[in-house]
């Protein structure tokens, strides 16, 4: 753990490099490079987001498409052949600092593996469950579930609807007792005969 005044005077070289960044790059350069110097005077590793905000070279803040390129380069294609099929290969992401050339690598994590459609679900409700239960339920896929969704929607919708309709038979009851009166209407006055 560093001292409160060597940590004081990090937090105030990484904020002026910051701030100065775009205005004066130059000074930005040297204030960062100086706040990269006391963490290696002190032994001391600098956080991964430091790592990812400057460049280790020349101390650079690195603003895509201002001072540097960003790229996203898969990892391991040297050995293909010999690692047979992988699914996903191991990533990263390649910033090259246009002040010094310097290349900043930063591994990604691998993407999570995907449900395999073919796999039954746990969810997955048998026919003869179906049946003794006696209400129709389906299996749940994972691709399904835009379709549950829409389900939902439609029950919601006629549910609207049904009630709308409720209420249109009430209030047409409701007119046709107060408005005929005694039972007569204009159109019984005129019909001839």
């Amino acid at each position: 753990m560093a001292s409160p005044e060597l940590s004081a005077r990090l937090q105030y070289l990484n904020d002026s490099a910051h701030l100065l960044a775009a205005t004066a790059p130059e000074t930005s350069r040297h204030l960062m490079s100086r706040h990269d110097s006391l963490l290696f005077d002190s032994n001391l590793d600098p956080p991964n987001t430091q790592k990812r905000e400057a460049c280790g070279a020349c101390g650079t803040i690195m603003i895509v498409g201002w001072n540097g390129i960003l790229e996203l380069k898969q990892l391991g294609r040297k050995n293909k052949r010999r690692q047979g099929k992988v699914s996903n290969p191991p990533r990263a992401v390649v910033y090259k600092c246009e002040c010094c050339g310097s290349k900043t690598r930063k591994s990604l994590p691998t993407p999570l593996q995907k449900h395999k459609p073919g796999t039954k679900s746990s969810k997955a409700v048998s026919v003869a469950d179906a049946a003794s239960s006696g209400t129709l339920q389906t299996k749940e896929n994972p691709g399904l579930g835009q379709s549950s969704n829409a389900n939902s929607k439609k029950r919601a919708k006629s549910r609207k609807q049904s009630s709308l309709q409720a209420i249109i038979a009430k209030q047409k009851a409701s007119e046709g007792a107060s408005a005929s009166g005694f039972g007569l209407d204009l159109m019984d006055f005129m019909k001839n005969g």
